[in-house]
This record gives structure tokens, C-alpha cells and sequence, in this order.
């Protein structure tokens, strides 16, 4: 399959969930041929690691990471992994319909799992009724996000007064569907933001977005040390298909980080 996973963490996802996440994303792979690039603030074992040492975590580090991993990769496509989320196979093997657009898979659950703040809901499962575009759900051809993370890093490069305004535009395509984010593309055409103007377009006019679905859902866990905060949604409960219930799904990356 011509497709690499592109699995980025700072490795400060706490325990059990990191091993787990990984446990369950190399098995599948392996199962479907897949292989992984892994970029990294410390060594971890999984597909091929690049390790960039310790980092202050920021969008910017995200990115850079994002980039060094997609150069890395040789694949046509990839799909953005996260070392708090889990994964079903029709996900990993999805190839994208165009190379001009970028890919979100709409079914996702969140997962509760607060042990300090909120233990009475641990590995309670929710969701939104609102479509969310993340960047852990994206597929896309490389090249195509190559270039719209260059083009981000380039802005920021610019002018760093960009990197508080580039937090609202992380999901590529996202900005062409978001109010919000065409605030930005105001704001460069009517001069009070005029150091956004040469890049802006690119993100607001021509990247493009579509979801999909997927029969099984993905997993966004959700443990108190999220780069985007807590989330829970108003659909609630403690078991789903497939995944069952989440304290059993994560025993097996208990017992990778244990040695058994």
C-alpha cells in the first residue's frame, strides 16, 4: 500500500495509554503492510524513529516534526497518527479519492481518562454531534502537506506575531469552512494584519477539505495533558463496538510497558 503512518508525540502521553496507543497502532500496521515514520523528543521503538530531542511543546514544534516525518517517508500518501489515539484498520488503509484535498475522518469517540481530575468518569466514552476536523483523523497525498507545512512554517519565519494567529488555522482545508478562521483573511486584505497577506490565501482560498466516515470508530483519548485540552461530549457511555470497554483495550499496552 502505498501509505506511511506518520506517528508524532513529545512523550509526555502518560502511561498506560502511550504504550497501548502504540501497541495497537504497530500491530495493525504490521498487519496491513504499513509502514510508520515515528519523530520523536526521546527514542521509542516504533517503525522507523527519528528522534529530535527535547522540545518545548508548541504548534510550531508540531509542525517541524509533521515535516521531518513526511520528508522521511517515501509513500504517495500518509495519515497522521497520535500517541493518544487509537486506530481501526478501514482508517490506516483509507487512500485519499483526490490529491488536491485533505482527508478528516468524522467517526470519532472521545475517551475519558483523567485519573487526577475527573477519576469518576474514567474510560467514559462521548461525542459531539458537531463535525470536528483534527489533525490526528488526517489522510492526505505527501507532497500536497509538504507544502502546506512549509508554507505555515514560512509565515511564522515572516513574522512571529503569525504564530498566535496560525493556533486558528492548524487543520489544513479546515480554514475554508470556519468563520473564524476567515476573520484572518479579512484582516490581511484590510491592512490591520498586512504581514499575513502573502501566505494567507494559500489556506484560506485554495486548500480543500472533505470527511469521511469510517464503520468502526477512531479513538481520541482524552487524559488531562492533551496539546488541545479536555473535551467531552454530550453522547455518553462505557462500551462501543469493536473497541469494548476502554480499561481492557488499554491492559495490553500495561503489560508491553511492564516487560511481560
Amino acid at each position: 500500500m502505498d501509505k506511511t503512518i506518520i506517528f508524532c508525540t513529545e512523550n509526555k502521553c502518560p502511561e498506560p495509554i502511550f504504550s497501548s496507543a502504540m501497541y495497537d497502532l504497530s500491530k495493525k500496521c504490521d498487519a496491513l503492510s504499513l509502514p510508520i515514520v515515528s519523530v520523536s523528543h526521546e527514542p521509542i521503538d516504533l517503525g522507523e524513529n527519528v528522534c529530535i530531542g527535547q522540545h518545548n511543546r508548541s504548534w510550531v514544534m508540531l509542525y517541524r516534526q509533521l515535516l521531518t516525518g513526511c520528508k522521511k517517508a517515501k509513500t504517495k500518501y500518509i495519515a497522521v497518527a497520535e500517541h493518544d489515539c487509537f486506530y481501526c484498520e478501514e482508517h490506516l488503509s483509507y487512500i485519499p479519492k483526490s490529491d488536491e484535498k485533505f482527508y478528516y475522518n468524522e467517526n470519532v469517540w472521545l475517551v475519558s481518562y483523567d485519573k487526577e481530575r475527573h477519576p469518576d468518569m474514567l474510560g467514559m466514552y462521548s461525542r459531539f454531534w458537531t463535525v470536528r476536523f483534527a489533525l490526528s483523523q488526517m489522510i492526505c497525498n505527501r507532497e500536497l502537506y509538504i507544502d502546506a507545512l512549509e508554507k505555515r512554517l514560512e509565515l511564522i519565519k515572516i513574522n512571529k506575531r503569525s504564530v498566535k494567529e496560525i493556533d486558528h488555522m492548524t487543520e489544513p482545508g479546515h480554514s475554508k469552512l470556519s468563520k473564524k478562521r476567515l476573520k484572518l483573511l479579512e484582516r490581511a486584505n484590510n491592512g490591520s494584519s498586512a504581514y499575513l497577506r502573502p501566505l494567507l490565501p494559500d489556506f484560506i482560498e485554495l486548500e480543500r477539505a472533505e470527511t469521511f466516515s469510517t464503520k468502526i470508530t477512531n479513538l481520541d483519548v482524552r487524559h488531562g495533558a492533551n496539546f488541545t485540552g479536555p473535551r467531552r461530549g454530550r453522547q455518553r457511555r462505557y462500551r462501543i463496538k469493536y473497541w469494548g470497554k476502554f480499561e481492557n483495550l488499554i491492559q495490553a499496552g500495561a503489560n508491553v510497558e511492564k516487560g511481560n
